[in-house]
């Protein structure tokens, strides 16, 4: 117990700050550094500025595709792109590309994503990730810049996490969204939803809050019409936050897996669970790195797999998400932002979902259960 306390005092002080991120990062000060975050702002602007004058609208036509349209693979067949939409109107166009029977694909979504560099959304971009579900915000300034840069992925973003003080997230993680007592739910969901959040990010954990806190957060958003993620990723937590009704539950138990009872619950009240498999494995195999997220619970790999099993079995929607961190740096190696969505539908293809459904967790699932419009399919109008 000694050395983990001491392994624990020792991290905490290298890894100083981050935004509201799942997993530790030695750069991760960097993330509430003014200076650093003044110099994204900048850039941010500049892009935006120069670049609306040089994205190009003229019509480009792509022959013998198919088209997967976020359900089915078509036959070959002709589509064009208009500016920054999709078309199958093939007039008065003044570009054509032979796409060699290949399969056109909608852009890809991670559901799961913590961002706060620019560099990373072109990064996402060139992995074809179009939109990206930024769960963590401490800058609400940061966060708006990065909504929608001209030619770039699409951010939509968390608020500041509700987190209880003195838990895992505030003393390792430097999240700093806390609740004191259920009273004080409705006041912290209008900020974060003043400040321009697209939904509620809440962090369920074993030293977290109680059970009056998580209902009184997901209601007062719910109130608001809006929808609420949890983060939990040992069982203890994952039914403090199934009870809760949140309506996106982010990751699942790599302790104790969930029963088949449990992912039935979570199928008839309507909830969707992104596994991020990719971060668990990098997890698991890093003793530092688990001890400090998860000291008392022993976490393995096969138990969040097992869960995925059972939640497949029981119908529950599952989307793809990475949990990849742009200022996780070589700490966690493997962590990286764009290339890590490939890696997460392959792990979900090898833990028993079809093919296609991998594809689906990464286009129209999350689109569907993100309310997400003009995306995550082929359709006429669609971005």
């Amino acid at each position: 117990m000694q050395t983990i306390s001491t392994l624990h005092l020792v991290l905490t002080a290298l890894l100083g700050t981050t935004v509201n991120a799942c997993l530790p990062s030695v750069q991760a000060r960097h993330a509430t550094d003014a200076t650093s975050t003044e110099t994204q702002l900048k850039l941010l602007e500049a892009r935006s500025r120069n670049t609306l004058s040089t994205i190009p609208h003229r019509k480009t036509i792509l022959t013998n595709v198919r088209i997967f349209d976020g359900w089915r693979i078509g036959e070959p067949t002709n589509i064009a792109i208009d500016g920054d939409s999709i078309t199958f109107d093939l007039r008065n166009a003044r570009n054509t590309i032979d796409g060699q029977g290949g399969v056109l694909l909608p852009g890809l979504i991670d559901s799961h994503i913590h961002l706060s560099q620019m560099a990373s959304l072109e990064t996402l971009i060139s992995y074809g990730v179009t939109t990206a579900m930024n769960m963590g915000c401490d800058n609400y300034t940061l966060c708006a810049a990065f909504r929608e840069q001209p030619g770039l992925t699409s951010v939509f973003n968390a608020g500041q996490a509700a987190v209880k003080s003195n838990s895992t997230h505030a003393t390792v993680f430097g999240a700093h969204g806390y609740v004191t007592s259920p009273s004080q739910a409705s006041g912290f969901v209008a900020e974060v939803f003043g400040n321009g959040s697209d939904y509620m990010k809440l962090i369920s954990e074993s030293n977290g809050f109680g059970q009056d806190i998580h209902d009184a957060l997901v209601n007062a958003t719910h109130a608001q019409g809006r929808v609420s993620m949890t983060h939990a990723q040992d069982h203890a937590s994952y039914v403090v936050a199934v009870a809760s009704r949140t309506d996106g539950l982010q990751h699942v138990p790599y302790d104790i897996p969930l029963t088949q009872e449990m992912a039935h619950r979570i199928r008839r009240q309507g909830q969707f669970v992104t596994p991020t498999l990719n971060i668990a494995r990098i997890t698991v195999s890093n003793l530092t790195v688990e001890a400090i997220i998860s000291p008392d619970a022993n976490l393995t790999y096969e138990a969040g797999v097992t869960s995925l099993s059972r939640l497949l079995y029981a119908g529950v929607p599952i989307l793809a998400g990475t949990d990849a961190n742009d200022l996780a740096g070589s700490f966690l190696h493997g962590d990286t932002v764009g290339n890590t969505l490939h890696t997460e539908l392959q792990l979900l293809t090898s833990a028993g979902m079809s093919e296609v459904d991998v594809l689906r967790a990464a286009t129209v699932v999350p689109s569907y259960w993100h309310n997400l419009t003009r995306r995550g399919s082929i359709e006429e109008g669609y971005r």
